[in-house]
Protein backbone atom coordinates (compact mmCIF):
# COMPACT_ATOMS: atom_id res chain seq x y z
CA UNK A 1 0.00 0.00 0.00
CA UNK A 2 2.85 2.39 0.85
CA UNK A 3 4.48 1.65 -2.50
CA UNK A 4 1.24 2.40 -4.37
CA UNK A 5 0.84 5.67 -2.44
CA UNK A 6 4.41 6.70 -3.28
CA UNK A 7 3.89 5.91 -6.98
CA UNK A 8 0.65 7.94 -7.00
CA UNK A 9 2.36 10.94 -5.39
CA UNK A 10 5.12 10.81 -8.00
CA UNK A 11 2.52 10.81 -10.76
CA UNK A 12 0.76 13.77 -9.14
CA UNK A 13 4.10 15.61 -8.96
CA UNK A 14 4.25 15.55 -12.76
CA UNK A 15 0.83 17.26 -12.90
CA UNK A 16 1.82 19.73 -10.17
CA UNK A 17 4.91 20.74 -12.13
CA UNK A 18 2.64 22.42 -14.67
CA UNK A 19 2.07 25.10 -11.99
CA UNK A 20 5.56 25.35 -10.46
CA UNK A 21 8.96 23.80 -11.01
CA UNK A 22 9.50 23.24 -7.28
CA UNK A 23 7.36 20.38 -5.95
CA UNK A 24 8.16 18.36 -2.85
CA UNK A 25 6.60 15.12 -1.58
CA UNK A 26 5.39 14.93 2.01
CA UNK A 27 4.59 11.26 2.78
CA UNK A 28 2.18 9.66 3.04
CA UNK A 29 -0.39 11.76 1.16
CA UNK A 30 0.65 15.39 0.58
CA UNK A 31 2.47 17.59 -1.92
CA UNK A 32 4.14 20.91 -1.11
CA UNK A 33 4.39 23.46 -3.93
CA UNK A 34 6.49 26.61 -3.97
CA UNK A 35 4.19 28.97 -5.89
CA UNK A 36 5.52 32.45 -5.15
CA UNK A 37 7.18 32.64 -8.54
CA UNK A 38 4.06 31.37 -10.33
CA UNK A 39 1.50 33.85 -8.97
CA UNK A 40 2.47 36.58 -11.43
CA UNK A 41 2.44 34.09 -14.31
CA UNK A 42 -1.18 33.07 -13.56
CA UNK A 43 -2.32 36.60 -12.77
CA UNK A 44 -3.37 36.15 -9.14
CA UNK A 45 -3.18 33.70 -6.27
CA UNK A 46 -6.91 33.02 -6.54
CA UNK A 47 -6.66 32.09 -10.22
CA UNK A 48 -3.68 29.81 -9.52
CA UNK A 49 -5.64 28.04 -6.78
CA UNK A 50 -8.61 27.62 -9.10
CA UNK A 51 -6.39 26.07 -11.81
CA UNK A 52 -4.87 23.62 -9.34
CA UNK A 53 -8.25 22.63 -7.90
CA UNK A 54 -9.56 22.06 -11.43
CA UNK A 55 -6.58 19.79 -12.12
CA UNK A 56 -7.30 17.64 -9.06
CA UNK A 57 -10.99 17.42 -9.98
CA UNK A 58 -10.09 16.34 -13.49
CA UNK A 59 -8.01 13.54 -11.95
CA UNK A 60 -11.00 12.54 -9.79
CA UNK A 61 -9.09 13.30 -6.58
CA UNK A 62 -10.48 14.76 -3.41
CA UNK A 63 -7.78 17.22 -2.40
CA UNK A 64 -7.55 19.92 0.28
CA UNK A 65 -5.23 22.83 -0.41
CA UNK A 66 -4.07 25.86 1.53
CA UNK A 67 -1.52 28.62 1.00
CA UNK A 68 0.74 30.09 3.67
CA UNK A 69 4.13 31.83 3.95
CA UNK A 70 5.61 28.57 5.34
CA UNK A 71 5.47 25.04 3.93
CA UNK A 72 4.63 23.43 7.26
CA UNK A 73 1.97 26.03 8.03
CA UNK A 74 0.27 25.41 4.68
CA UNK A 75 0.46 21.64 5.26
CA UNK A 76 -1.19 21.84 8.69
CA UNK A 77 -3.92 24.14 7.37
CA UNK A 78 -4.61 21.76 4.46
CA UNK A 79 -4.83 18.79 6.84
CA UNK A 80 -7.35 20.74 8.87
CA UNK A 81 -9.46 21.11 5.72
CA UNK A 82 -9.22 24.91 5.87
CA UNK A 83 -8.80 26.24 2.27
CA UNK A 84 -7.11 29.46 3.34
CA UNK A 85 -4.91 31.66 1.19
CA UNK A 86 -2.64 33.51 3.62
CA UNK A 87 -0.15 35.91 2.06
CA UNK A 88 1.06 37.92 5.11
CA UNK A 89 3.28 36.41 7.78
CA UNK A 90 1.56 38.53 10.44
CA UNK A 91 -1.75 36.75 9.85
CA UNK A 92 -0.25 33.26 10.05
CA UNK A 93 -0.21 32.72 13.89
CA UNK A 94 -3.88 33.64 14.23
CA UNK A 95 -4.99 31.09 11.65
CA UNK A 96 -2.67 28.34 12.89
CA UNK A 97 -3.95 28.82 16.43
CA UNK A 98 -7.28 27.22 15.38
CA UNK A 99 -5.67 24.09 13.92
CA UNK A 100 -6.08 20.85 15.98
CA UNK A 101 -2.79 19.39 17.19
CA UNK A 102 -3.62 16.10 15.41
CA UNK A 103 -2.92 17.87 12.08
CA UNK A 104 0.78 18.02 12.99
CA UNK A 105 1.07 14.21 12.67
CA UNK A 106 3.29 14.14 15.75
CA UNK A 107 3.95 11.00 17.75
CA UNK A 108 0.81 9.50 19.39
CA UNK A 109 2.45 9.52 22.83
CA UNK A 110 3.23 13.22 22.52
CA UNK A 111 -0.30 14.05 21.35
CA UNK A 112 -1.81 12.13 24.28
CA UNK A 113 0.48 13.97 26.70
CA UNK A 114 -0.54 17.34 25.23
CA UNK A 115 -4.24 16.49 25.47
CA UNK A 116 -3.74 15.40 29.09
CA UNK A 117 -2.55 18.91 30.00
CA UNK A 118 -5.46 20.51 28.14
CA UNK A 119 -3.76 21.31 24.80
CA UNK A 120 -6.00 20.40 21.85
CA UNK A 121 -5.16 23.21 19.39
CA UNK A 122 -1.93 24.82 18.25
CA UNK A 123 -2.90 28.17 19.77
CA UNK A 124 -2.98 26.66 23.25
CA UNK A 125 0.43 25.12 22.64
CA UNK A 126 1.94 28.35 21.30
CA UNK A 127 0.79 30.27 24.41
CA UNK A 128 2.81 27.98 26.68
CA UNK A 129 6.32 29.25 27.59
CA UNK A 130 8.97 27.04 26.08
CA UNK A 131 10.57 26.32 29.45
CA UNK A 132 7.14 25.51 30.89
CA UNK A 133 6.40 23.23 27.95
CA UNK A 134 9.53 21.25 28.74
CA UNK A 135 8.54 20.88 32.42
CA UNK A 136 4.97 19.79 31.69
CA UNK A 137 5.84 17.04 29.21
CA UNK A 138 7.02 13.59 30.31
CA UNK A 139 10.86 13.52 30.64
CA UNK A 140 11.25 10.64 28.16
CA UNK A 141 9.06 12.47 25.66
CA UNK A 142 10.85 15.77 26.21
CA UNK A 143 14.27 14.29 25.63
CA UNK A 144 13.42 12.96 22.18
CA UNK A 145 10.53 15.06 20.90
CA UNK A 146 10.52 18.46 22.62
CA UNK A 147 13.34 19.96 20.47
CA UNK A 148 11.56 18.76 17.31
CA UNK A 149 8.24 20.22 18.48
CA UNK A 150 9.74 23.64 19.14
CA UNK A 151 11.59 23.58 15.82
CA UNK A 152 8.48 22.61 13.86
CA UNK A 153 6.48 25.38 15.52
CA UNK A 154 9.13 27.91 14.45
CA UNK A 155 9.09 26.52 10.90
CA UNK A 156 5.28 26.63 10.73
CA UNK A 157 5.28 30.24 11.94
CA UNK A 158 7.92 31.16 9.30
CA UNK A 159 10.45 32.05 12.00
CA UNK A 160 12.95 29.47 10.74
CA UNK A 161 13.74 28.36 7.19
CA UNK A 162 13.09 24.76 6.19
CA UNK A 163 14.80 23.81 2.89
CA UNK A 164 13.21 20.85 1.14
CA UNK A 165 14.32 18.48 -1.57
CA UNK A 166 12.52 19.10 -4.85
CA UNK A 167 10.99 16.23 -6.77
CA UNK A 168 13.02 15.40 -9.88
CA UNK A 169 11.24 13.20 -12.44
CA UNK A 170 13.10 10.23 -13.85
CA UNK A 171 14.31 11.44 -17.21
CA UNK A 172 14.63 9.31 -20.31
CA UNK A 173 15.82 10.09 -23.79
CA UNK A 174 13.00 9.66 -26.28
CA UNK A 175 13.07 10.91 -29.83
CA UNK A 176 11.44 9.79 -33.06
CA UNK A 177 12.33 10.23 -36.67
CA UNK A 178 9.94 9.95 -39.65
CA UNK A 179 11.27 9.07 -43.10
CA UNK A 180 10.28 10.79 -46.32
CA UNK A 181 10.34 7.43 -48.09
CA UNK A 182 10.01 3.95 -46.64
CA UNK A 183 13.24 2.08 -45.95
CA UNK A 184 13.48 -1.56 -46.93
CA UNK A 185 17.15 -2.36 -46.19
CA UNK A 186 18.92 -2.52 -42.83
CA UNK A 187 21.97 -0.70 -44.23
CA UNK A 188 19.90 2.45 -44.77
CA UNK A 189 18.38 2.11 -41.30
CA UNK A 190 21.84 2.17 -39.78
CA UNK A 191 22.61 5.43 -41.57
CA UNK A 192 19.31 6.97 -40.47
CA UNK A 193 19.94 5.92 -36.88
CA UNK A 194 23.25 7.81 -36.52
CA UNK A 195 21.69 11.26 -35.78
CA UNK A 196 19.43 9.76 -33.10
CA UNK A 197 22.38 8.08 -31.39
CA UNK A 198 24.37 11.31 -31.54
CA UNK A 199 21.55 13.28 -29.91
CA UNK A 200 21.11 10.56 -27.27
CA UNK A 201 24.82 10.74 -26.41
CA UNK A 202 24.63 14.55 -26.15
CA UNK A 203 21.52 14.26 -23.96
CA UNK A 204 23.38 11.94 -21.58
CA UNK A 205 26.54 14.03 -21.59
CA UNK A 206 24.70 17.20 -20.54
CA UNK A 207 23.21 15.36 -17.56
CA UNK A 208 26.42 13.53 -16.61
CA UNK A 209 24.42 10.31 -16.82
CA UNK A 210 24.50 7.01 -18.63
CA UNK A 211 22.13 4.19 -19.55
CA UNK A 212 22.26 0.41 -19.48
CA UNK A 213 19.26 -0.26 -21.72
CA UNK A 214 17.87 1.08 -24.98
CA UNK A 215 14.85 0.28 -27.10
CA UNK A 216 14.51 0.95 -30.82
CA UNK A 217 11.00 0.94 -32.28
CA UNK A 218 10.60 0.60 -36.04
CA UNK A 219 7.19 1.72 -37.34
CA UNK A 220 5.59 0.08 -40.38
CA UNK A 221 2.58 1.00 -42.47
CA UNK A 222 0.29 -1.98 -41.87
CA UNK A 223 1.96 -4.24 -39.28
CA UNK A 224 2.73 -3.71 -35.59
CA UNK A 225 6.01 -1.95 -34.72
CA UNK A 226 9.21 -3.94 -34.49
CA UNK A 227 10.89 -3.57 -31.09
CA UNK A 228 14.64 -4.06 -30.75
CA UNK A 229 15.72 -4.38 -27.11
CA UNK A 230 19.31 -3.60 -26.22
CA UNK A 231 21.09 -4.35 -22.95
CA UNK A 232 24.53 -2.95 -22.17
CA UNK A 233 27.12 -4.67 -20.01
CA UNK A 234 27.78 -1.48 -18.01
CA UNK A 235 26.47 2.06 -17.68
CA UNK A 236 27.67 4.25 -20.53
CA UNK A 237 27.04 7.47 -22.42
CA UNK A 238 29.60 6.83 -25.19
CA UNK A 239 28.20 7.32 -28.67
CA UNK A 240 30.53 4.69 -30.11
CA UNK A 241 29.34 1.96 -27.78
CA UNK A 242 25.66 2.79 -28.30
CA UNK A 243 26.11 2.86 -32.06
CA UNK A 244 28.18 -0.32 -32.17
CA UNK A 245 25.70 -2.51 -30.31
CA UNK A 246 22.61 -1.08 -32.03
CA UNK A 247 24.15 -1.69 -35.44
CA UNK A 248 25.08 -5.25 -34.47
CA UNK A 249 21.44 -5.82 -33.51
CA UNK A 250 20.18 -4.30 -36.75
CA UNK A 251 22.37 -6.52 -38.92
CA UNK A 252 20.76 -9.60 -37.34
CA UNK A 253 17.27 -8.20 -37.89
CA UNK A 254 14.95 -9.36 -40.66
CA UNK A 255 12.53 -6.59 -41.57
CA UNK A 256 8.97 -7.86 -41.77
CA UNK A 257 7.86 -4.75 -43.69
CA UNK A 258 9.28 -1.45 -44.97
CA UNK A 259 10.02 1.05 -42.20
CA UNK A 260 8.23 4.43 -42.12
CA UNK A 261 9.97 5.82 -39.06
CA UNK A 262 11.89 4.94 -35.92
CA UNK A 263 11.93 5.92 -32.26
CA UNK A 264 14.86 5.57 -29.84
CA UNK A 265 13.98 5.26 -26.13
CA UNK A 266 16.51 5.01 -23.35
CA UNK A 267 16.20 3.14 -20.09
CA UNK A 268 16.34 5.00 -16.76
CA UNK A 269 19.20 7.47 -16.47
CA UNK A 270 21.90 6.49 -13.99
CA UNK A 271 24.68 8.49 -12.45
CA UNK A 272 27.94 8.33 -14.38
CA UNK A 273 31.13 8.34 -12.32
CA UNK A 274 34.76 8.16 -13.30
CA UNK A 275 34.89 4.52 -12.22
CA UNK A 276 32.16 3.71 -14.75
CA UNK A 277 34.47 4.88 -17.51
CA UNK A 278 37.77 3.22 -16.65
CA UNK A 279 37.04 0.37 -14.23
CA UNK A 280 37.97 -2.23 -16.87
CA UNK A 281 40.86 -0.38 -18.48
CA UNK A 282 43.27 -2.90 -16.99
CA UNK A 283 41.51 -5.75 -18.80
CA UNK A 284 42.11 -4.32 -22.28
CA UNK A 285 44.70 -5.83 -24.52
CA UNK A 286 47.60 -3.65 -25.50
CA UNK A 287 46.63 -1.44 -28.40
CA UNK A 288 43.00 -2.56 -28.31
CA UNK A 289 40.24 0.02 -28.62
CA UNK A 290 37.56 -2.26 -27.19
CA UNK A 291 36.88 -2.73 -23.49
CA UNK A 292 35.61 -5.87 -21.82
CA UNK A 293 32.02 -4.52 -21.59
CA UNK A 294 32.09 -3.76 -25.32
CA UNK A 295 33.17 -7.32 -26.06
CA UNK A 296 30.26 -8.66 -23.99
CA UNK A 297 27.82 -6.32 -25.75
CA UNK A 298 29.03 -7.41 -29.19
CA UNK A 299 28.73 -11.08 -28.31
CA UNK A 300 25.22 -10.58 -26.94
CA UNK A 301 24.19 -8.60 -30.00
CA UNK A 302 25.41 -11.37 -32.31
CA UNK A 303 24.57 -14.48 -30.27
CA UNK A 304 21.59 -13.31 -28.23
CA UNK A 305 21.10 -11.88 -24.75
CA UNK A 306 20.92 -15.30 -23.10
CA UNK A 307 24.01 -16.72 -24.80
CA UNK A 308 26.49 -14.65 -22.76
CA UNK A 309 26.13 -14.77 -19.01
CA UNK A 310 28.00 -14.72 -15.75
CA UNK A 311 28.26 -17.36 -13.06
CA UNK A 312 27.28 -16.91 -9.42
CA UNK A 313 28.14 -19.35 -6.65
CA UNK A 314 25.47 -21.00 -4.48
CA UNK A 315 26.09 -22.39 -0.99
CA UNK A 316 25.41 -25.98 -2.05
CA UNK A 317 27.43 -29.25 -1.82
CA UNK A 318 26.00 -30.82 -4.98
CA UNK A 319 28.30 -29.67 -7.83
CA UNK A 320 25.49 -29.20 -10.38
CA UNK A 321 23.60 -26.93 -7.92
CA UNK A 322 26.61 -25.00 -6.60
CA UNK A 323 26.37 -22.32 -9.30
CA UNK A 324 23.76 -20.48 -11.36
CA UNK A 325 23.69 -18.27 -14.41
CA UNK A 326 23.27 -14.52 -13.99
CA UNK A 327 22.75 -11.89 -16.67
CA UNK A 328 24.77 -9.25 -14.84
CA UNK A 329 28.46 -9.66 -15.63
CA UNK A 330 30.93 -8.30 -13.10
CA UNK A 331 34.07 -8.03 -15.20
CA UNK A 332 36.83 -7.73 -12.64
CA UNK A 333 40.26 -9.21 -12.45
CA UNK A 334 40.44 -12.63 -10.82
CA UNK A 335 41.27 -12.43 -7.12
CA UNK A 336 44.70 -13.57 -6.04
CA UNK A 337 44.55 -16.95 -4.33
CA UNK A 338 46.99 -17.42 -1.50
CA UNK A 339 48.99 -20.59 -1.17
CA UNK A 340 47.34 -23.22 0.95
CA UNK A 341 43.80 -22.02 0.24
CA UNK A 342 43.14 -24.71 -2.38
CA UNK A 343 43.27 -28.30 -1.20
CA UNK A 344 45.59 -29.90 -3.74
CA UNK A 345 44.85 -33.37 -2.33
CA UNK A 346 41.45 -33.43 -4.07
CA UNK A 347 41.10 -30.70 -6.74
CA UNK A 348 37.92 -29.93 -8.64
CA UNK A 349 37.64 -29.03 -12.33
CA UNK A 350 36.33 -25.75 -13.74
CA UNK A 351 34.50 -27.47 -16.62
CA UNK A 352 31.42 -29.44 -15.55
CA UNK A 353 29.23 -31.32 -18.01
CA UNK A 354 25.59 -30.29 -18.27
CA UNK A 355 24.61 -33.82 -17.29
CA UNK A 356 26.87 -36.61 -15.91
CA UNK A 357 27.63 -39.22 -18.60
CA UNK A 358 27.86 -42.98 -18.00
CA UNK A 359 31.40 -44.33 -17.91
CA UNK A 360 33.13 -47.70 -17.67
CA UNK A 361 35.36 -48.01 -14.65
CA UNK A 362 38.24 -45.57 -15.27
CA UNK A 363 41.83 -45.50 -14.06
CA UNK A 364 41.58 -43.78 -10.67
CA UNK A 365 44.28 -41.34 -9.55
CA UNK A 366 42.90 -39.61 -6.46
CA UNK A 367 39.94 -39.93 -4.13
CA UNK A 368 37.43 -40.57 -2.89
CA UNK A 369 35.58 -37.41 -1.87
CA UNK A 370 32.14 -38.30 -0.59
CA UNK A 371 29.20 -35.96 -1.33
CA UNK A 372 25.87 -36.92 0.19
CA UNK A 373 23.29 -34.13 0.16
CA UNK A 374 19.88 -32.97 -1.07
CA UNK A 375 17.70 -35.54 0.71
CA UNK A 376 15.30 -32.76 1.77
CA UNK A 377 14.27 -31.63 -1.74
CA UNK A 378 13.81 -35.00 -3.46
CA UNK A 379 17.02 -34.62 -5.50
CA UNK A 380 19.39 -36.29 -3.08
CA UNK A 381 22.78 -37.60 -4.18
CA UNK A 382 25.17 -40.12 -2.60
CA UNK A 383 28.39 -40.14 -4.58
CA UNK A 384 32.08 -40.89 -4.21
CA UNK A 385 34.14 -38.56 -6.44
CA UNK A 386 37.58 -39.39 -7.87
CA UNK A 387 40.16 -37.86 -10.18
CA UNK A 388 40.68 -40.32 -13.05
CA UNK A 389 42.69 -40.59 -16.25
CA UNK A 390 41.52 -41.33 -19.75
CA UNK A 391 44.19 -41.81 -22.40
CA UNK A 392 44.08 -39.15 -25.16
CA UNK A 393 43.90 -40.41 -28.74
CA UNK A 394 46.22 -38.85 -31.31
CA UNK A 395 47.02 -39.76 -34.91
CA UNK A 396 49.28 -42.57 -33.72
CA UNK A 397 47.13 -43.77 -30.81
CA UNK A 398 47.31 -42.77 -27.14
CA UNK A 399 49.47 -39.81 -26.17
CA UNK A 400 51.41 -40.93 -23.05
CA UNK A 401 53.53 -37.78 -23.13
CA UNK A 402 50.49 -35.75 -22.09
CA UNK A 403 49.49 -38.28 -19.44
CA UNK A 404 45.97 -38.63 -20.88
CA UNK A 405 42.86 -36.55 -20.07
CA UNK A 406 42.12 -35.99 -16.40
CA UNK A 407 38.45 -36.46 -15.53
CA UNK A 408 36.33 -35.84 -12.47
CA UNK A 409 34.26 -38.98 -12.03
CA UNK A 410 31.98 -40.41 -9.38
CA UNK A 411 30.44 -43.72 -8.42
CA UNK A 412 26.83 -43.86 -7.28
CA UNK A 413 26.93 -45.46 -3.86
CA UNK A 414 23.63 -47.29 -4.34
CA UNK A 415 23.81 -48.44 -7.98
CA UNK A 416 27.65 -48.70 -8.07
CA UNK A 417 27.58 -47.14 -11.57
CA UNK A 418 30.33 -44.81 -12.78
CA UNK A 419 29.78 -41.37 -14.34
CA UNK A 420 32.02 -38.59 -15.61
CA UNK A 421 30.99 -35.14 -14.31
CA UNK A 422 33.86 -32.81 -15.22
CA UNK A 423 37.05 -32.40 -17.21
CA UNK A 424 40.29 -30.83 -15.99
CA UNK A 425 42.07 -28.33 -18.25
Amino acid sequence: MARESSALLQQLCLHAQTFTSFVSIEPPNALLLEIKGSVKLFGSLQRLHAEMDACWRQLALQAFSATAPSTLGALWLARAGDPLQIENVEALPGHLAKVPIACTAWDDELLQTLRAIGVTRLGELMRLPRAGLARRLHPAVVQELHPAVVQELDIALARQPAPRRAFVPRERFRERCDFETEIEHVAYLEKALEPLIERCAQFLLKRQAGVQALQLRLRHRSVPPTRVQLGLASITSERRRLSDVLCQKLWRLELKAPVRGMELISGPLRGLSASSLDAFAGLNRAGSRDSAPQLVERLRARLGEEAVYGVCLNPEHRPEAAWRRVHDLRLTAAPKIEEGVIDQDMPRPIWLLNEPLPLTKPELLQGPERIESGWWDGKGVARDYYVARQQGEGQDGPSPSQGGIRLWVFQERHSKRWYVHGVFA
